[in-house]
């Protein structure tokens, strides 16, 4: 009887390869149903944060990441004195350096429009007597695309408004100096952020808002940065630039009081 001829490696490589091309086709296809498929529901959010399809894309403005705390302050019946809401520069902030009352609301990489989005859950929700907007710094860089000045103007305005039909006192804080923006945009980011924090000084001026002048705290007296308040990228800053910066939060709480 004639044997058989043996099945050579390659054949056996190229099928395996071939069937679990075929199973990574069928489990996308699978998963893509399944995320597909969640819509209007009850739990759009994980216990951990994160929006139940795990993709980051389907939660934007980060809805999800203080969801579940926020429905826990309200249950309690927990009345922050102060909501600071804004972006990465908010969310470092010392907790230690900051009075029981006041709680953080801060997102990494968020410009004005993403924070506006989660405005009425994270800060509005919790009923506190003084919200601290602290936006620009994103927006600038370019995170969520071109912007221009008056679509700034409009988020925070919104967010102003909000606040005030609510009877919520505003602190707006002004942008930091930063380096640059690697990897976001080029050129010198200072002229851009002299133009956003002049308008949040007439802003605030106009709309009787108490303003917190943060980029002149972190400025020499003839008008240099201070660079050892910031961290190497330039953008965030250390324990010593947050504390640099403590008394002019102090200040504007004392004022919006």
């Amino acid at each position: 009887m004639p044997r058989r001829p043996a099945i050579r490696p390659r054949i056996l490589v190229l099928a395996l390869v071939a069937a679990l091309g075929v199973y990574a086709a069928f489990t996308t296809w699978a998963d893509h149903r399944r995320m597909a498929l969640v819509g209007l529901t009850e739990r759009p959010c994980g216990a951990d944060g994160q929006v139940v399809t795990g993709r980051p894309l389907d939660d934007w403005a980060t809805l999800c990441g203080y969801r579940e705390e926020n429905r826990r302050m309200i249950a309690a019946g927990i009345r922050p004195g102060v909501v600071m809401i804004g972006d990465s520069l908010t969310a470092a902030w010392p907790r230690a350096s900051l009075e029981r009352q006041i709680v953080t609301r801060g997102v990494g990489g968020q410009a004005s429009g993403q924070v506006l989005l989660r405005f009425r859950q994270d800060a509005l929700a919790l009923r506190p007597r003084i919200i601290h907007i602290w936006v620009g710094t994103n927006d600038i860089a370019g995170l969520t695309g071109p912007v221009a000045l008056d679509q700034i103007t409009a988020n925070l305005l919104d967010m102003v408004e909000l606040a005030r039909a609510h009877g919520i006192k505003v602190i707006v804080g002004t942008v930091p100096p930063a380096r640059d923006f690697k990897g976001f945009r080029l050129g010198d980011p200072a002229p851009d952020i002299a133009r956003l924090n002049a308008l949040l000084r007439h802003l605030s001026s106009r709309r009787g808002l108490v303003l917190a002048d943060y980029h002149a705290a972190l400025l020499r007296p003839d008008g240099t940065v201070r660079k050892a308040l910031f961290m190497e990228d330039g953008i965030h800053l250390t324990a010593a630039g947050y504390e640099a910066l403590r008394p002019v939060l102090t200040e504007a709480l004392a004022k919006a009081s």
